[in-house]
C-alpha cells in the first residue's frame, strides 16, 4: 500500500466527521456555541504548556510526551496560545476554525528552532469492524522527503504506505486503512531503506481505531522522534534512543586510525588520517573507543539520543586527543541560504582560525579541537572560501541552498589540509 502525500494540508477535512460520545470523551455536552480541545505536547523543550484564550488558561500544565484532557472552547476562530506552563509569554498562537460538539487535538511542536502549533480535527467517522485507520502529521518539515513502512514486526522493506514529500512546513495526510492489530512502523529517508531515522517497534491499534503517527525533529535534524496519537484517546511517545556518528581524524604522521561505538563500527576498516568517515547509526547509551596505529583508547563524552556528532580525533599517534563534537544538520530555516561551519582539528602550533566564504566571515576565532557555529551564506557554483591564518583558499566550489555544509582543518598546523563536506 502506497500513498503519496499532496498538497500536505494543516488538517483534514471534517466533512466525513461524526459525533463521539462527548461526555465520554471529556464533557462538553451537547452544545452547538463550545468546542472540545486538548494539548499533545509533542516538544523536547518545554517540560510543561499551558493553553490559553482570551488570556485564560483554559488547558493547564500538559507535560511533555502527553496528552491533555478536553477544554471547552468558544466555537468559531479563537486566538488558542500556547505558554510554558505559568508564564505569561506567548510561545505560539494560533487562530484555527472550531465547531461546536467537536473535538480537536492542538499539537504543539518544534521546527526549525521554533515552537509551533497545529490543530488536527479528531471526529472522523470510525472504520469498519476489525479495521482500524492511521495518517502521519509530519511536524519535522527540515528532515525532507521521508518514507513510512506499517509492517508486520518481522516484515522486511518494500513498499512504503505513506511517501512524505518534501516541503517548508508541518503537514497531515490522508488516513489509510489497516488491519486491526500489532504493526511495526519503521520511518526512512524517502527512496532509501538503509536511511533508517525511527523505529517504533509495536504499534497496537484496534478494530474501529483511528491513530495518527506524530513525527518530530530530533535534537541533530535527521533521524526523528515520533508518537501515535488515537483519536480521543491517548498519546505514546516514542523517542529516538539512537544517535549518529562519524569519525574525523587530523592525526599526524598519516596514522591508522577507528572507533568503534559498543561494537559498532563507525569506521570500518581504519582510515589513514587525514579523513572524514560517513555517519553511521549507534545506540546512543554506547561507550566510544578510538584505535590509532592499534592502540584502543576509551573516549571521555556521551551520545545524545537523536543527535548527530562528530568524533574529532587529532594529535600525535602516540598521545592522541578525542573530541566529541555537536552536529545540528537541521536544514536552515530558508531554503535561500545554506549553513556552514569550520571544524579546526589541527594539531603542532595550532591556532585559532577563521573561514570566510565569498570574503564574507562564516567563523571566526575557532580554537583547535572546537566547531564553530553555524553561519549562513547565498549558495552558488562558484563559491570561494579562505581559512586564515591557515592560508587556504578554495574557488569554483558548488555550494547549494539549503544544505548544510562542515569545513575541515586536518593535520599538522605546519601543512593543514581542508576538507569540505556536505553534512545535510
Amino acid at each position: 500500500m502506497r500513498f503519496v502525500s499532496v498538497g500536505r494540508s494543516w488538517a483534514l477535512p471534517l466533512a466525513a466527521c461524526m459525533l463521539l460520545g462527548l461526555a465520554a470523551c471529556g464533557g462538553g455536552g451537547n452544545d452547538a456555541s463550545t468546542g472540545l480541545v486538548r494539548v499533545v505536547n509533542t516538544t523536547q523543550n518545554h517540560a510543561s504548556v499551558d493553553l490559553l484564550t482570551n488570556s485564560t488558561v483554559v488547558v493547564p500544565g500538559t507535560a511533555k510526551d502527553n496528552a491533555s484532557t478536553y477544554a471547552g472552547v468558544a466555537a468559531g476562530s479563537p486566538t488558542l496560545q500556547v505558554n510554558d506552563a505559568g508564564t505569561a509569554t506567548a510561545l505560539t498562537t494560533i487562530a484555527p476554525t472550531v465547531s461546536g460538539n467537536l473535538h480537536y487535538a492542538v499539537i504543539v511542536y518544534e521546527s526549525n528552532g521554533l515552537t509551533r502549533a497545529a490543530v488536527l480535527g479528531e471526529d472522523n467517522t470510525a472504520p469498519a469492524a476489525g479495521s482500524s485507520q492511521l495518517r502521519i502529521f509530519d511536524a519535522a518539515p527540515e528532515a525532507g522527503a521521508l518514507d513510512v513502512y506499517v509492517t508486520d514486526p518481522a516484515a522486511a522493506l518494500t513498499s512504503p504506505s505513506f511517501t512524505l514529500t518534501a516541503s517548508g512546513a508541518a503537514s497531515t495526510t490522508n488516513l489509510l486503512t489497516f488491519g486491526a492489530g500489532t504493526y511495526r512502523i519503521r520511518v526512512t529517508g524517502q527512496g532509501n531503506v538503509n536511511d533508517l531515522r525511527l523505529d517504533i517497534p509495536s504499534v497496537t491499534v484496534a478494530s474501529q481505531q483511528i491513530a495518527t503517527l506524530v513525527l518530530n525533529a530530533s535534537k541533530g535534524g535527521v533521524l526523528l522522534d515520533g508518537g501515535v496519537l488515537v483519536q480521543q484517546g491517548a498519546y505514546t511517545a516514542s523517542r529516538n534512543t539512537n544517535a549518529r556518528v562519524r569519525l574525523a581524524t587530523g592525526v599526524t604522521g598519516a596514522a591508522n586510525v577507528g572507533a568503534v561505538a559498543d561494537g559498532t563500527v563507525v569506521v570500518s576498516p581504519p582510515v589513514t588520517s587525514p579523513a572524514v568517515g560517513a555517519y553511521t547509526v549507534v545506540p546512543a547509551s554506547s561507550a566510544l573507543t578510538i584505535n590509532v596505529n592499534g592502540v584502543v583508547t576509551p573516549v571521555t563524552g556521551t551520545l545524545t539520543a537523536g543527535s548527530d556528532a562528530t568524533l574529532l580525533v587529532t594529535g600525535a599517534p602516540g598521545a592522541p586527543t578525542a573530541t566529541l563534537l555537536t552536529d545540528d544538520n537541521h536544514l536552515p530555516s530558508t531554503t535561500a541560504v545554506y549553513k556552514m561551519r569550520l571544524v579546526n582539528g589541527l594539531s603542532g602550533a595550532a591556532t585559532s582560525q577563521t573561514l570566510t566564504a565569498d570574503f564574507a566571515v562564516i567563523a571566526a576565532g575557532v580554537q583547535p579541537n572546537t566547531a564553530s557555529a553555524y553561519g549562513t551564506g547565498q549558495g552558488s557554483t562558484a563559491v570561494r572560501l579562505d581559512v586564515q591564518p591557515a592560508n587556504l583558499t578554495t574557488s569554483n566550489l558548488n555550494i547549494l541552498n539549503n544544505a548544510v555544509y562542515s569545513v575541515f582543518l586536518l593535520g599538522d598546523a605546519a601543512a593543514p589540509v581542508q576538507i569540505l563536506r556536505r553534512d545535510r
